[in-house]
């Protein structure tokens, strides 16, 4: 793949939480769950905790 067709971070993260969150996900132990389930990593290539979503979705609110 190249990388004009590599999808951003944001993009990945975009669709995990909706197959997550469309698999009846609710809170968030349970979106970092499924998000590591299904292989979407952190913005560092770390395994999701909830600390670390709330975290980030805090930061990327903070950047838009």
């Amino acid at each position: 793949m190249t990388a004009g067709h590599r999808k951003s971070y944001e993009d990945r993260l975009g669709d995990g939480l909706e197959i997550v969150l469309g698999n009846g996900a609710e809170d968030l132990a349970a979106i970092a769950e499924g998000l590591n389930a299904i292989g979407v990593t952190g913005p560092r290539g770390e395994h999701w905790t909830g600390t670390l979503l709330a975290a980030e979705f805090a930061r990327l609110a903070a950047a838009a």
